[in-house]
């Protein structure tokens, strides 16, 4: 028992990735690994190296509360506590040092002890209060039994975000084509659409429909018009008498 708390005292402190010393900013995957930040950056570039971390949304910045009475400094006549550790538990102050087994929220990324949470129960993060969904709950370096429980659930929440993702690329395909076959209905189709020359001559044909609508329209200019043109008639008629009376 006491080499398997030595085992995790050391897994606590240490990157997963690296083995070096943890320094903030501190991140941790779904099976609640911890690493530093510049680790899993060289990860990410390093393409030789396998990971279950793909990329930067695998993994979470840890807040952590810092333990005040903590000492870094390592002196030969000073005696070093191994389960003593620079971050604690912000409920109860219990050290994150290996001894107590803490938890996170995947959600806002809160680290407390796991005892905090059982002796005083609650909705919402302790410290920062996000609704807390018991499947975001994560272990920091549980057992095996606990790995293999977050290994389930890592692969579950994979294929729920591959479904989502699938049905909603369906439905905004699904929308797009619609949009495009209402907007097809809505034009005019090649033989319905009338050539330059045609819109010209139906133009003119409205211009002098028009023109004729507006004469016959005024009866009064019409009359006026009529009247000039028998007065021009009979002047006509006169002046084609007199010449025939000449001749004569």
């Amino acid at each position: 028992k006491q080499w398997y708390q030595r085992r995790v005292a050391i897994t606590a402190g240490h990157c997963a990735l690296s083995g070096q010393t943890l320094a903030k900013p501190i991140m941790s995957c779904r099976l609640g690994r911890l690493y530093n930040k510049e680790a899993v950056i060289e990860t990410l570039l390093d393409k030789s190296i396998k990971s279950h971390i793909k990329k930067l949304s695998d993994v979470v910045e840890l807040k952590l509360t810092d333990n005040a009475v903590y000492n870094s400094e390592i002196k030969a006549d000073l005696y070093i506590d191994h389960y003593s550790a620079p971050f604690v538990c912000p409920v109860i102050g219990l050290e994150m040092s290996g001894r107590y087994r803490f938890i996170y929220n995947w959600s806002c990324g809160c680290a407390i002890s796991e005892r905090a949470t059982i002796e005083i129960p609650s909705e919402t993060c302790h410290k920062c209060g996000t609704p807390i969904v018991k499947e975001d709950l994560i272990i920091i370096n549980g057992t095996e039994e606990d790995i293999v429980k977050l290994t389930e659930q890592m692969k579950r929440r994979k294929e729920e975000s591959k479904k989502g993702k699938k049905s909603k690329n369906y439905v905004v395909s699904e929308a797009t084509s619609k949009d495009k076959l209402s907007v097809n209905n809505d034009e005019p189709a090649a033989d319905d659409k009338p050539s330059k020359n045609k819109r010209h001559n139906i133009q003119d044909g409205n211009d002098k429909q028009h023109k004729k609508t507006k004469v016959s329209s005024d009866p009064k200019e019409s009359k006026n018009k009529f009247e000039d043109t028998n007065s021009y008639k009979k002047l006509f008629h006169k002046k084609e008498k007199s010449t025939t009376a000449t001749l004569r």
